[in-house]
């Protein structure tokens, strides 16, 4: 076995550790990405030029999903939600700028913006809409993503043209122009998540 693949089965099994427990908090997913040496994660970066950060799953299972993140230079991803699943980000290489929105008004109004470095932990409530970019450190950032309940959708923001998005659970936070099949449904405005989530 290479050194990657050795380093990298450390994530691995704790995503598998977490995977196979029941009731899975959001304090439980905190613990598991704030252990060990965050070089075996780096070893599934995998960039995507053409969108905001490369997704890299790591385990989807009805209780976990995780994924690494690999952003990509000054592409902020759109503000979005996570359609009501938890989760906690942890920064494995670089810096990022992390901003919180609240929909008000048909407008996405900043409630506030932080600035988050490698080591760092971010807590996604089930409600929060945020957006995140590369904060132009040296190193890329790369980040690493747990949620309990599997991301089945997500409601997306395209502020450029005033246009709410509901799109599949495997898409990233952006609008997939070039994979439509990706888009379960679209409003004209900017409408808050619970105006526009999938029924159950």
């Amino acid at each position: 076995m290479n050194g990657a693949a050795t380093k990298a089965g450390g994530v691995l099994s704790r995503c598998h550790a977490l995977a196979a427990r029941t009731g899975l908090r959001t304090s439980d997913l905190a613990e598991a990405v704030a252990e060990g040496d965050p070089s075996d994660a780096l070893a599934f970066a995998t960039p995507d030029p053409s969108h905001p950060y490369g997704r890299r799953v790591l385990i989807q299972t009805p209780e976990l999903e995780g994924m690494i993140a690999t952003w990509t230079r000054a592409y902020p991803c759109a503000p979005h939600d996570h359609g009501g699943s938890e989760g906690v980000v942890r920064v494995l290489q670089g810096a990022l700028i992390h901003r919180m929105w609240r929909v008000d008004g048909g407008r996405l109004v900043l409630v506030a913006e932080e600035r988050n470095v490698a080591g760092d932990l971010l807590y996604c409530g089930a409600h929060l809409v945020h957006s995140m970019v590369d904060a132009g450190d040296p190193l890329p950032l790369v980040t690493l993503h747990l949620y309990h309940d599997p991301i089945t959708h997500m409601v997306v923001y395209d502020r450029a043209v005033e246009r709410t998005y509901v799109v599949q659970g495997t898409c990233g936070a952006w609008v997939p122009v070039s994979q439509p099949e990706l888009i379960q449904s679209a409003f004209d405005g900017l409408l808050p998540p619970d105006a526009v989530e999938p029924p159950c």
